[in-house]
């Protein structure tokens, strides 16, 4: 680990700003790549930011005239983090599964969180749609509805809601279980691994020494979860797998298969590493999602077809 110490001596354009924006500023100019807040926020908040050879834990203090900031940074560590591998998307009309009045289904590529995050200059699936709908039907700030999630590296099927009139119907489809969500997951091979099998347990965050939040099962204090599997193929090098999930956890499917014995390959926080020969990414896809219509009730079906860098690892586990 190499650690590099940076100096700054603040001048009257970084007074006004608070330290976690003038220290996104001054190492994005420094280092010559784009570094934001939320990062220079965590810098900070692990202890590696000086202010007049004074340790300071808070992001949102203020700077006072002629201070200089001192910062002790693993350069490449602080690029390789999830927020640096996200990629960059447009959302385009090939990528709309669905679309009525009041529903749009998007086929999610990997590596875009869904959701805003803490980091305002970080792109997601929500700003990306609001910006097409904007576009295209020539509205400012169009209105969008999330009724559930998919994590960064997962691709497939996501619901977005276009009026605010559908909302509570949809709402109610997904805590009354009225929506069957179906995915597809290529795991590590196991011997003498079942046919069929369902996991029913309790989840929990694990309190583990980590900048990222990890679940596992719990005995006590945690949610209900409940996801069915099926082995679609069962290959040398890998197993190919059929997830339904009937409760909506936080990890759950990557939890259930880890603690089952077999994680998803790919997967850096359940699994065993990332082993990029075989799978770039986390190996999950949501493949459909079925639930009722929230103005005629008819079954609404909406499926994506498996992405390329999910066929190609299926190969190479063949």
């Amino acid at each position: 680990m190499a650690i590099t110490k940076l100096k700054l001596n603040v001048t009257s354009e970084h007074e006004s700003k608070p330290l976690n924006e003038a220290l996104a500023d001054w190492l994005t100019a420094e280092l010559g790549r784009p570094v934001s807040k939320a990062k220079a926020r965590k810098l900070i908040i692990a202890g590696a930011v000086s202010v007049n050879k004074r340790r300071v834990i808070i992001p949102s203090q203020g700077l006072p005239p002629g201070a200089v900031i001192e910062a002790h940074v693993d350069i490449a560590k602080l690029f390789s983090d999830s927020t640096s591998q996200d990629k960059e998307f447009e959302l385009t009309a090939d990528r709309i599964l669905f679309e009525d009045e009041n529903l749009i289904f998007i086929d999610k590529p990997p590596g875009l969180p869904v959701h805003p995050t803490l980091d305002e200059a970080r792109d997601n699936l929500f700003a990306a749609v609001s910006r097409f709908l904007g576009k295209r039907d020539e509205t400012e700030n169009p209105y969008l509805g999330v009724h559930h999630r998919l994590d960064r590296d997962t691709s497939g099927v996501l619901l977005f809601t276009k009026s605010g009139r559908v909302n509570a119907a949809v709402a109610r489809s997904f805590s009354d279980h009225q929506v069957r969500k179906t995915y597809n997951a290529i795991t590590i091979s196991r011997r003498n691994l079942k046919a069929e099998w369902t996991i029913k347990n309790y989840l929990g965050k694990r309190s583990l020494k980590s900048k990222r939040s990890i679940y596992g099962s719990v005995s006590s204090d945690g949610d209900f979860a409940e996801t069915s599997f099926r082995v679609i193929a069962d290959y040398p090098r890998g197993v190919w797998v059929e997830a339904t999930p009937k409760t909506g956890r936080t990890h759950q499917i990557r939890v259930h298969l880890s603690e089952y014995g077999v994680p998803i390959l790919g997967d850096d926080l359940y699994g065993e590493g990332k082993p990029a020969k075989l799978a770039p990414r986390l190996m999950l896809h949501a493949v459909q999602l079925v639930l009722p219509h929230p103005i005629t009730g008819h079954k609404l079906s909406v499926g994506s077809s498996l992405p390329e860098d999910f066929q190609q690892c299926l190969k190479k586990i063949e």
